[in-house]
């Protein structure tokens, strides 16, 4: 089997999908799948017309991206909906050489090219939303998205072969969305044994936070509004009144500019030196965040997986996340986490709860580890072979 996977871009700052695709891609090798991954050489998706164009840079590619077979294209104005008309012609080349094509993320064009070349040339595809149809995304550039969805992106989800979802919880959230297309739930793998390993906090301490060793709490992914972070500022202040010295670390590529706004909350509520912005994080440095912090916390307003929750989860790292996180109701029942309503006095209570109780966090560590484990891509792997083959049944 040859499986095509279709991306608007593949840095690691874009989460969920390059990560899900790369991972994938690697654990179906050894199962005897081939796949191939078409992405613009984007580095971010603009968010406005103001915007530069910036290409990928090597460090931002996915772990494991040399030993995948990775075809970046250029792309052209307008560089917000990547378009790239090489992809396109690519597409229409090869596409039939592949059996299935998986396409990744919605309303730009590469999805748009994908999923028009396999319907031409009859070649079954599956659609990943990646949590872009949950409701309180479809709030958001609500008049873009509905003209998308009326020119083509109706069309696309209601012709695919299935409709990839990541937890039960998703398929629950999107049931209104072409209700005649097949679904098929398969998790988001992690490596577990690389994040098992750990890195080194001491190191992380010293380049980052001028080598204090203090208790940290880690935020770790996109400085993005959903991720909840005001939030989380406004919980840490009840940590900063119980936990003297605690800090905040805030890690990952702040694409929405929202940097200063919560700087300024961070300073009105008297937390200027206690909220540490240190940017993005990758390879080493994301290790070493991680054996760094005392407690990781997720706050989201909405979140469809949370990768990086499991990859914290996978470090032994006792963890508190909102109840908007999709994978919450697991978690609770591994008692692999804190599970906290998005509410500061909540969510700063269990911050606090976990601070103070080393015993408590030990357990955490533990079952966490368990936990993660029933993600790696061994396990998660075959489960995604499994989905491919069904494709191939329900489009013969």
């Amino acid at each position: 089997m040859r499986v095509l996977h279709v991306l608007p871009l593949i840095t690691a700052r874009a989460g969920g999908p390059p990560a899900f695709a790369a991972g994938g891609a690697e654990a179906l090798d050894g199962l005897g799948i081939a796949s191939t991954l078409f992405a613009t050489d984007l580095g971010r998706i603009p968010s406005g017309s103001a915007d530069a164009y910036r290409r990928i840079e090597p460090d931002e590619l996915p772990a494991g991206s040399d030993r995948l077979d990775l075809h970046l294209f250029p792309v052209r104005p307008p560089h917000r909906l990547a378009f790239s008309p090489s992809m396109a012609r690519r597409l229409r080349r090869v596409i039939r050489e592949f059996d299935i094509v998986h396409v990744h993320s919605l309303w730009l064009f590469p999805q748009f090219a994908a999923q028009c070349v396999a319907r031409a040339q009859a070649v079954p595809y599956v659609v990943s939303p990646h949590g872009a149809l949950d409701p309180y995304m479809r709030r958001r550039g609500r008049a873009r998205k509905a003209l998308t969805d009326v020119l083509w992106q109706r069309q696309m989800l209601r012709e695919a072969t299935l409709l990839h979802i990541t937890t039960e919880e998703e398929g629950l959230l999107i049931a209104d969305i072409a209700p005649g297309t097949p679904r098929h739930t398969v998790p988001v793998g992690i490596w577990a044994d690389r994040f098992e390993r750990g890195g080194d906090g001491a190191r992380f301490r010293s380049r980052f936070l001028g080598g204090s060793d203090a208790q940290v709490v880690l935020f770790l992914g996109r400085i993005t509004y959903k991720k909840g972070l005001d939030l989380l500022i406004e919980s840490f202040a009840r940590v900063a009144r119980a936990s003297q010295g605690a800090l905040l670390v805030l890690a990952g590529p702040d694409d929405e500019n929202l940097r200063p706004r919560l700087e300024h909350q961070a300073r009105k509520q008297g937390l200027a030196d206690g909220v540490v912005f240190i940017g993005p994080v990758y390879g080493d440095d994301r290790a070493d965040a991680l054996s760094a912090a005392t407690v990781w916390a997720l706050s989201s307003y909405t979140e469809n997986f949370g990768i990086a929750v499991m990859e914290a989860l996978a470090a032994g790292l006792p963890t508190v996340v909102s109840t908007e996180v999709n994978l919450a109701d697991a978690i609770r029942q591994h008692e692999a986490g804190i599970v906290a309503r998005t509410d500061a006095d909540e969510f700063g209570a269990a911050l606090v709860a976990l601070l103070a109780d080393e015993g408590a966090r030990v357990g955490f560590a533990h079952r966490a580890r368990a936990f993660a484990a029933t993600y790696d891509w061994s396990v998660v792997g075959p489960q995604l072979a499994g989905m491919y083959r069904r494709a191939l049944e329900l489009a013969n």
